[in-house]
């Protein structure tokens, strides 16, 4: 009697649940029990789950062959296990379930499996929004680098090339006897090299650091000295001996470029008689980079808020992601860019 109670219990209790319990037998491969429950689920009455074939039959062409084969060999080896798959409903349509699945042996052979089947369609309805999202996510990242990367190279051209050009115009432009054709063909191979620069640029994380300062800034040095000798323009040129911290392969990268536009930019616009360029470090060992001419000058903030000036908007947002400050001060006969890392 009592035990009779139990069974009507435990039967009353497992088909209150959402989730459908089921049981087979592994030598038949035949249900014994299937819950009521699978009927509202599915649409299919318990009394026509006969065998695993039914099972099998009912489940997605894309999901079966997966699932079954996975299943029997857990299975056969006394494996608890999980199966997600698309089943099967009534009216033709799918849905996401999972079965969790016991497997009860004796003797070390499999006497049966019992398990539940759930609804995960929500579920899977929520990973497959948020695969999208971040599928979405994903290429709107690879487009805005993408865009960056523009950005860069127009950053690239203006301050590389774009320096190297104007240069080159000022010298011809400003140059008191006519140029030979060796310096013509001296200039054309130093925008040559510029270019080139500016393609091994994306690829600079492998370049090599130079061992000095001096080193560093050894051809920048020679590159200008020969144009402001051609112009008139005396300039003096101070780095370190040695790296007190030495600066990344972008850091080094960034600084030259910060020197290439300031001085293009003291060619172009500043009418100067004199031009420094000191690199040192201070104590508390931060590396501060001072270009000084002794030019007209220019209001800084009228500059910096009509967005006219590419060039220092570029120096700007090349210095910032290196993490460095950019100082200008400026007035007729001085004036002082200041770069602190």
């Amino acid at each position: 009697m009592n035990q009779s109670l139990n069974t009507a219990f435990y039967k009353t209790l497992l088909e209150s649940t959402n989730a459908i319990p089921w049981q087979i037998d592994w030598k038949t491969s035949r249900y014994t029990y299937v819950g009521p429950q699978i009927q509202e689920l599915l649409g299919w009455s318990d009394d026509t789950w006969a065998t695993v074939d039914d099972w099998a039959e009912r489940m997605h062409p894309e999901d079966r062959e997966r699932v079954v084969k996975n299943c029997i060999e857990l299975s056969k080896n006394g494996i608890d296990h999980e199966a997600d798959y698309r089943a099967l409903k009534a009216d033709g349509t799918y849905i996401w379930v999972r079965e969790v699945v016991h497997v009860i042996r004796y003797n070390d052979e499999t006497q049966s499996l019992i398990g539940f089947m759930f609804d995960i369609s929500e579920r899977k309805k929520k990973e497959e929004e948020l695969a999208l999202s971040l599928q979405v996510r994903h290429q709107l990242e690879l487009e805005n680098t993408r865009l960056q990367q523009r950005i860069d190279l127009a950053h690239e051209l203006h301050d590389g090339l774009g320096g190297s050009l104007v240069r080159s115009i000022a010298l011809v432009d400003q140059s008191k006897e006519n140029l030979s054709n060796s310096q013509f063909l001296s200039m054309l191979k130093l925008l040559r090299d510029d270019l080139r620069q500016i393609i091994d640029t994306g690829s600079s994380s492998g370049t090599k650091i130079p061992e000095t300062p001096i080193i560093w800034g050894a051809a920048i040095r020679y590159r200008f000295m020969q144009i402001f000798d051609e112009l008139g323009i005396k300039s003096s040129w101070c780095f370190p001996q040695e790296w007190l911290v030495q600066p990344t392969t972008l850091e080094c990268l960034t600084l030259l470029r910060v020197i290439e536009e300031s001085l293009t930019n003291i060619i172009k616009h500043s009418h100067a008689q004199q031009v420094s360029i000191n690199l040192f470090f201070n104590e508390e060992r931060q590396l501060i980079l001072e270009i000084e001419d002794d030019g007209m000058g220019f209001d800084v903030d009228a500059v910096f808020h009509s967005g006219i000036s590419v060039g220092l908007r570029s120096m700007k947002t090349r210095l910032e992601r290196i993490n460095a400050k950019m100082y200008i001060s400026s007035q007729n006969g001085k004036t002082l860019i200041k770069v602190v890392k």
